[in-house]
């Protein structure tokens, strides 16, 4: 996704503390079949709805905010993945997504991606590591689709800045399609689906081994010039494109790429909401490509509609 000609350019806001070390299950048993959802820190959530209401997101109404040990979540849809908006409001919680909070919002952070939630098929196996302090399985618990509450352990994501955890999935993609637009309702920006996560990490392919290790194959590497590769690992809809090595702010989670059925509609719909959207242009990927200028709580977005492949 990073390219020499219509480049999309994160800006990271944000980065937790290394925390991989601290993490004490490993799961041993994984299939992952998609991206769950996507966890965003946000330091004030009813402003937050605001903003991304305005970018053309339909939201669950605030009556079916999830709130769990401190942390409250507000969720948008696209497609098959849920988007959480997560506040932290209680310096008390216990959860092991608050530090990751916690440093995404404080001081000059604005928020941001923390990371997200890999859906499995079938049960989660997971082994405490062998410690002389045995600890037990950390668990974030979550709204979920077909139970009110899921659980989703917490994984070593193998790439600094990012957090991740797994979750069993027991409904296919277009159940969780539909079942999160009843939640959330329509989005006037017309987004259809998450096309790309992308991430910039140190060492690329200490990142590909972390990921191949749980059963995310990479399917393609990319040179895209002064020594960065661009790594692609795709889980149904979504491409998850990580990029490396880090020669440009802190390593992690850069923004998001949403597939549109109509750019245009996506465009003016932001720009009638106040915000700032550059106008739709030819993206070498194919298709077309806009950006909402100012990033949402941190993240930056970029809208995209199919259209046929440009030559490089």
């Amino acid at each position: 996704m990073l390219h020499r000609q219509n480049r999309w350019l994160f800006c990271v806001r944000w980065h937790p503390k290394p925390s991989d070390d601290n993490l004490p299950p490993k799961v041993t048993a994984l299939s992952i079949i998609c991206v769950e959802r996507v966890i965003v820190a946000v330091s004030d959530l009813s402003a937050s709805r605001e903003s991304w209401r305005r970018a053309g997101f339909g939201i669950a109404g605030s009556e079916q905010d999830f709130d769990r040990d401190g942390i409250r979540v507000a969720r948008l849809a696209a497609g098959a993945v849920e988007l959480d908006l997560c506040e932290l409001h209680s310096a008390k919680s216990r959860s092991p997504l608050a530090e990751h909070l916690r440093a995404a919002t404080t001081d000059d952070n604005r928020g941001g991606i923390v990371g997200w939630v890999w859906g499995v098929k079938g049960v989660l196996v997971s082994e405490e590591r062998e410690s002389s302090n045995s600890q037990s399985i950390k668990a974030i618990e979550m709204p979920g689709l077909s139970q009110p509450v899921a659980k989703a352990e917490m994984l070593s994501s193998g790439l600094p800045g990012v957090v991740t955890a797994a979750t069993p999935v027991t409904l296919d993609i277009e159940s969780r399609r539909q079942s999160l637009a009843r939640l959330c309702g329509a989005n006037a920006n017309t987004v259809d689906y998450l096309e790309h996560i992308v991430v910039m990490t140190p060492v690329l392919e200490d990142a590909i081994a972390a990921n191949e290790a749980i059963g995310v194959p990479c399917k393609r590497i990319r040179e895209v010039g002064n020594g960065a590769r661009q790594a692609f690992f795709k889980l149904e809809q979504t491409v998850l494109e990580v990029v490396g090595p880090a020669t440009r702010g802190r390593p992690g989670c850069w923004g998001l790429a949403l597939m549109c059925t109509d750019i245009a509609r996506a465009v003016a719909v932001a720009r009638e909401n106040g915000l700032q959207a550059t106008e739709p242009k030819l993206a070498i990927q194919g298709g077309q490509i806009a950006r909402i200028v100012d990033p949402l709580d941190g993240v930056a977005i970029a809208f995209m509609q199919p259209g046929p492949r440009r030559d490089d």
